[in-house]
């Protein structure tokens, strides 16, 4: 039964609505952005919907317009959106990598709003209204407030994980160029292994069997850009305006950090801050970071033990790479604890060499254990494309930034042509001849795989090459005391 305040004849209009304060969410180099909206989730002076659903909001908006230009109008973008980002009316729907589908005590719930009650409230606010992406960014916040029965009056602020650090100059700050803005910063050292660890294993689950060996060899340079460049694309904020959130601190000090968090936000205080929750229901991360289901902060990201493992050339160069950076922020210097010449130089030297991760990379390519695993994982996509993904529904396909260039959303021919011959096979089972030309398709989809394997080995020098200048770059920022670095909270 609906409520006074949601009965259709008190719907308020769009511009009825006072705007909230933009606080662009879940930059910078670090972790914990999750954790730390759980956090927020349920104080009743911010909107904000679950996780980072909304993260390439953006994208599709220019890819819409491309496609809906003869269409161009808020029914055609409500529907794509409700397709396109169904994980905010279900988190069953397009799942992603963020735990959102074992909420609750017992790991076992999801998040879900009235579909019928969105688009409705939606389509209303968005009438008569002129088509931005700004405007429809805010009625889908507005929106998503209502179904969820929540009192759109006493909101301040609108929470936005936006995730991608080139999506803030490019998109946000040009639509809302008073917001404000909150990152992430964590001790590069402990960070290191988990966060590439966390993308190889997304990728793994995410790609195709044969996809993921062949990418292999970019994860670690696009690594190394998130990095050393997130915090640099806050450079063109109000440096009032921007602060990060040091991972760490949300075990050390959680109290005081929510109370530092609503004074930046300009709202009060709540009990619900220290609380980690998503639509009020117990959130226990996911298992892509390798992690048991906790309803707290990992200990891990306090621990010690990054010491045991990483390996001393690395540990001596993302020193040095992150020399102010560990001033700033508190994280004691072991190996490069002195910035002078001598240093400067073997530090420059040791960026040039492959890191450990890539000598890894590069080692098990050319194993022979998993070059022969690489050619059963392509007769087994060859034999059978059920098991093949569909790189065309979800986003993180056409829109990651780490994707940029691969085209993933377009078929390649060679798996047109194996569908095609799978299909005519099916319809004609008994023809010895489309049985030939589907054992051709399938070798054919084999030996591409084959050199696509090759052609990675080959190039592998250039990403590391790539990777080593991007080092040097930010070397140089260092050096000349260049690095945006924000005030932490």
């Amino acid at each position: 039964m609906l409520t006074e305040y949601m009965q259709t004849a008190n719907w308020p209009a769009f511009d009825e609505i006072s705007p909230p304060k933009m606080v662009c969410f879940g930059i910078g180099n670090g972790s914990g952005s999750k954790l730390f909206q759980s956090y927020l989730d349920g104080h009743p002076q911010i909107y904000m919907v679950p996780a980072y659903i909304l993260m390439y909001l953006y994208p599709h908006w220019d890819q819409w317009k491309d496609e809906y230009r003869d269409n161009w109008n808020w029914d055609t973008i409500i529907n794509a959106f409700c397709i396109k980002h169904a994980s905010l009316l279900d988190t069953r729907q397009i799942p992603g990598h963020d735990g959102m589908t074992t909420l609750g005590s017992d790991k076992n719930q999801w998040l879900e709003i009235d579909e019928k009650t969105f688009r409705e409230f939606l389509t209303h606010l968005l009438r008569d209204q002129p088509i931005s992406c700004k405007t429809f960014l805010l009625a889908v916040h507005y929106a998503y407030a209502y179904a969820r029965n929540e009192n759109l009056s006493n909101k301040k602020v609108l929470v936005y994980h936006i995730h991608v650090h080139e999506y803030v100059t490019k998109y946000l700050a040009p639509d809302f160029p008073n917001m404000i803005a909150l990152g992430f910063v964590r001790d590069p050292r402990s960070n290191i292994k988990g966060r590439y660890e966390s993308v190889v294993y997304i990728d793994k689950h995410k790609l195709n069997a044969t996809d993921a060996t062949v990418y292999r060899r970019r994860t670690y340079y696009y690594h190394s850009v998130w990095f050393t460049e997130s915090l640099e694309y806050l450079k063109g904020l109000d440096p009032d305006s921007v602060r990060v959130v040091r991972h760490e601190d949300m075990h050390h000090r959680l109290e005081n950090l929510m109370y530092a968090t609503v004074n930046f936000l300009g709202i009060e205080f709540d009990d619900c801050l220290l609380h980690s929750t998503f639509g009020g229901l117990k959130w226990w991360g996911d298992k892509a970071y390798n992690m048991k289901p906790m309803n707290k902060p990992n200990p891990r990201v306090i621990s010690l033990d990054w010491q045991k493992r990483l390996p001393l050339l690395d540990w001596f160069v993302l020193e040095g790479l992150f020399y102010n950076y560990c001033r700033k922020y508190d994280y004691p210097l072991y190996k490069y604890n002195k910035d002078n010449v001598f240093n400067r130089v073997i530090v420059f030297i040791a960026m040039l060499l492959p890191s450990h991760y890539e000598q890894r990379v590069f080692w098990n390519y050319i194993k022979f254990s998993n070059i022969l695993a690489f050619y059963r994982d392509a007769w087994d996509e060859a034999r059978d494309t059920t098991s093949l993904k569909d790189y065309g529904m979800n986003a993180y396909y056409r829109h990651k930034w780490s994707n940029t260039g691969l085209n993933l959303w377009k078929l390649r021919w060679y798996r047109r042509a194996l569908k095609y011959a799978h299909n005519l096979h099916h319809n004609q089972k008994n023809s010895n001849s489309s049985l030939m030309f589907l054992v051709a398709v399938q070798w054919c989809y084999v030996i591409v795989n084959i050199f696509r394997y090759l052609w990675s080995i080959v190039t592998y020098p250039v990403m590391v090459v790539k990777r080593s200048m991007l080092f040097v770059q930010a070397f140089i920022r260092m050096i000349v005391k260049y690095e945006h670095l924000p005030e932490s909270l």
